[in-house]
């Protein structure tokens, strides 16, 4: 079964700057308002995230292999893990928009995905801590894995009840992600 990590909330702190882009804003050329605004946004937001990750690290021999991403080549072992922000976040974006506002929707649901980026990055590299030497993070959906994977990935392999997985292979909630490193040596 899988083990779960508990992060802080800085843990998911997202770069200003790279957050504002994704929402489409060039940080330089804003002005005082928006900044202030958008600071109390992603305070909101920070209140809201519920961040935990839940792993499984396990040799091949046990996988299916339509599970195993072409790019990976001779690995030995294979983390697979499910970081999420949880519902709260979900359940405040869909209020702002119900009651018509866009922008403050707009721009928490852009931290909320850079959020759960930085939440992955930040996991990637403790788990590169832990086994030296593995392959690009990889996530379903691209290359030669089905994004509908994700239900055996969630129900089957990790065995996480508080994330529902729909038949597309979309999560909810939503800002929620999985993704798999593979692993060239043993533990250090």
């Amino acid at each position: 079964m899988s083990e779960v990590f508990y992060p802080g909330k800085l843990d998911c702190m997202p770069d200003k700057k790279i957050f504002l882009a994704r929402a489409g804003a060039r940080y330089g050329k804003l002005d005082e308002d928006f900044i202030h605004r958008v600071n109390e946004l992603f305070l909101i937001a920070l209140e809201k995230i519920e961040p935990v990750v839940y792993y499984r690290t396990s040799d091949l021999s046990i996988l299916p292999k339509e599970i195993i991403p072409s790019s990976f080549g001779n690995i030995k072992k294979m983390t697979i893990f499910l970081s999420t922000l949880g519902s709260a976040v979900d359940t405040l974006i869909s209020q702002l928009s119900e009651q018509g506002k866009t922008f403050d929707a707009f721009i928490i649901d852009s931290w909320a995905s850079e959020a759960l980026e930085t939440l992955n990055e930040n996991f990637d590299q403790s788990l590169r801590e832990r086994f030296g030497m593995g392959t690009m993070r990889f996530s379903p959906g691209y290359g030669n894995v089905d994004l509908r994977i994700n239900k055996y990935i969630v129900k089957e392999f990790l065995g996480v009840d508080q994330v529902t997985v729909l038949d597309s292979g979309v999560m909810v909630p939503r800002k929620t992600t999985t993704c798999m490193v593979g692993w060239f040596n043993e533990e250090k």
